[in-house]
């Protein structure tokens, strides 16, 4: 049995909640990671006085600067806004919808979904990164891994030039662009559209959760952390699907981003009153750790589907 479709702003069930509905976001996504991925370069650089060539061999080679750190952070906030943000929005314009629709976000507030999606958040963090370590030790095929690294050298380096922290309101910019604005609009997105698109087609809450998570993942462009997200995805999904409301997932997410960056911000700072570099991305939690994680884990996602089986009943 499905969970509830949200309905359009004129009362009727919405009528792109379908194949060409689903078809639509992933098309647009796709289509404006490459469109804004050109305006960001040019709006970056035009608001710095730099040339377009120049500012794509900042973004692909950063020295460091304040220069590219700015457009770094400019050129994030444009592209992201621009790949995710008005795809969802066009979506709604299309299913005569809103995003409070869409992401239950008009459904009563009930702290023990924030409670219970806060231990699934936490004990994920750990897992994320516990997996995160394993998938890099493994030996992979020559050309997959040759791919895999590429891609992540270019992920990674994007992000630590992105948080290059050395003052405090630098990481209240970077809370901003990689905590709040992925928790928001992510949520609305992944939990809210497309979770409820593909509960649509498929009729299956643990379904459209599954795939919702598994889109989620392969969009974050990385073979190592792929599992990792993926679970995470998981566990935002079945959050979403137990509660009807993707506020918490929201919060969740956000304090999930946060830890990372405040974390990668404590290294930095200790890396130069010490010289001692202990990055964030170089640390990943003891497999016993990880185990003892596990637990919490299983429990919210077993809590979180009696409550969708109550809801059901």
């Amino acid at each position: 049995m499905s969970e509830d479709l949200t309905e359009s702003s004129n009362g009727s069930k919405p009528s792109f909640h379908n194949n060409w509905g689903l078809m639509f976001v992933l098309i647009f996504i796709f289509l404006f990671n490459l469109i804004f991925s050109v305006i960001a370069a040019f709006a970056a650089g035009g608001i710095y006085g730099v040339s377009f060539a120049e500012t794509r061999n900042l973004l692909g080679n950063p020295d460091g600067t304040a220069l590219a750190i700015n457009i770094s952070r400019v050129y994030h906030f444009i592209s992201f806004v621009g790949a995710m943000l008005i795809p969802a929005w066009m979506f709604t314009v299309v299913n005569r919808t809103s995003f409070i629709r869409e992401g239950g976000l008009n459904k009563p507030f009930q702290p023990r979904f924030l409670g219970m999606g806060l231990v699934s958040a936490g004990s994920a963090f750990v897992l994320v990164n516990w997996m995160d370590g394993f998938m890099r030790s493994i030996q992979w095929p020559q050309a997959l891994q040759y791919y895999a690294q590429r891609l992540d050298s270019s992920r990674q380096e994007m992000a630590n030039t992105l948080l290059d922290m050395q003052e405090l309101h630098e990481l209240w910019i970077c809370l901003f662009l990689v905590a709040v604005l992925p928790a928001v609009i992510e949520e609305l997105l992944f939990r809210g559209i497309l979770q409820n698109i593909f509960n649509s087609i498929t009729g299956r809450v643990v379904r459209s959760i599954v795939l919702q998570a598994l889109v989620f993942s392969v969009l974050h462009f990385s073979l190592y952390e792929l599992p990792g997200i993926f679970m995470a995805g998981l566990a935002f999904g079945w959050l979403r699907a137990a509660s009807g409301n993707t506020i918490y997932g929201m919060v969740a997410h956000f304090l999930f981003n946060a830890t990372a960056v405040v974390l990668h911000y404590f290294s930095q700072a200790n890396f130069r009153l010490t010289g001692v570099s202990d990055a964030y991305n170089q640390l990943h939690p003891e497999p016993i750790v990880a185990l003892l994680a596990l637990v919490p884990f299983v429990y919210s996602i077993i809590w979180f589907h009696r409550q969708i089986k109550n809801n059901q009943a």
